[in-house]
């Protein structure tokens, strides 16, 4: 077994804290169920679309996957199944033992990314973190994608697709430090990227720390290299949302526009029938248009963070104005490192 390490997170509000013994019996399980799973995988060929969910934390993506999982006939992680980030052909196979693969339907309910319920999506964040060598949610310094196994992704990625007997559809949000190289190794790859308004994205992840930590001012999901971590909290968010969406901005410029599908939170929630045809036409572009609910979809209610527009608002939009102005372009060379620091 490639070497594992358990991800290193913040220690989270009462609500949000992990069981410790659950996270021990789910790590020797999975210690123990390891060894076998690689010995098992095979080399195969790439015969179906990948499908990727990005976009900026607080974006959508949870809903957008929802929606993915709930009305394409897809293969996707469930909360049974990510349970084994170690041995993840184990867990679809048990999946379909039980006969869960056959089905499907979503609440649309979700607290910041985590849903309840076997059969709702899991963004797999253990088994990303394991593959592409994050101990934390931190962007890695440069050189770091040279060190990823990445035929060995590609094998593990493949196999799943094979014991689901579908084409895959995942939500790793690390993965947005890394499309192009995904891209190299399965061509087949697929991205659905949705966006937000930035003001809305950046008090989303103001009331995620909030909730999740008891403080603006401790750290929540991904973390870009280059964020200022000596300036308030609102310039923090804002910094994290337009490093994000530049990064996966340079990513989406360099790969073949067919693979690329821009969806905006906006019209998803307003449109969410369409945004799924979307995602249809995306993989048949790819070679495998999915079957596809004929279930009647009624738009979604956007979130709104009405509290924290008051108090955070207009210090939120100041911040991204001043980033969006100095931080590279899409066109640009990324950052190499260090703080973007206001004026």
């Amino acid at each position: 077994m490639h070497s594992y390490q358990r991800r290193k997170d913040p220690k989270l509000s009462d609500a949000f804290a992990k069981d410790a013994a659950q996270e021990d019996f789910l790590e020797g399980l999975n210690r123990v169920l390891a060894p076998r799973a690689e010995a098992e995988y095979r080399d195969l060929p790439e015969e179906r679309p990948t499908l990727h969910v990005i976009g900026a934390p607080r974006s959508g993506t949870t809903l957008l996957y929802q929606l993915v999982a709930s009305e394409l006939r897809l293969g996707y992680v469930n909360n049974l199944i990510a349970a084994f980030w170690l041995a993840p052909c184990d867990g679809i196979r048990l999946a379909r033992a039980l006969n869960l693969h056959e089905l499907s339907g979503s609440s649309f309910d979700s607290s910041f990314g985590r849903t309840t319920g076997v059969l709702e999506p899991h963004e797999f964040g253990y088994f990303w973190n394991h593959h592409l060598g994050y101990p934390d949610l931190a962007e890695r310094p440069p050189g770091h994608e040279e060190t990823i196994d990445w035929p060995h992704l590609r094998r593990v990625l493949i196999n799943m697709g094979h014991a689901y007997e579908r084409p895959m559809a995942f939500k790793p949000m690390l993965l947005i430090w890394h499309l192009r190289a995904m891209a190299l190794h399965m061509p087949r790859s697929c991205f659905v990227w949705i966006r937000r308004r930035p003001r809305d994205t950046a008090l989303s992840l103001l009331k995620m720390r909030h909730s999740l930590l008891g403080s603006y001012d401790g750290w929540a999901s991904l973390r870009p290299r280059g964020v200022p971590s000596g300036e308030p909290p609102w310039r923090q968010v804002a910094a994290q949302v337009v490093l994000i969406e530049r990064e996966i901005e340079r990513a989406a410029a360099a790969m073949d526009p067919e693979r690329v599908l821009e969806v905006s939170y906006e019209r998803l929630c307003a449109e969410p029938g369409a945004a799924v045809d979307g995602v249809a036409d995306l993989l048949a572009a790819a070679g495998h248009r999915p079957e596809r609910s004929d279930r009647a979809l009624a738009p979604f209610a956007p979130g709104r963070n009405e509290a924290l527009e008051s108090e955070f608002g207009r210090r939120v939009d100041e911040a991204l104005a001043h980033y969006a102005e100095a931080l590279p372009a899409a066109g640009e060379p990324a950052p190499a490192g260090g703080s973007v620091r206001g004026g």
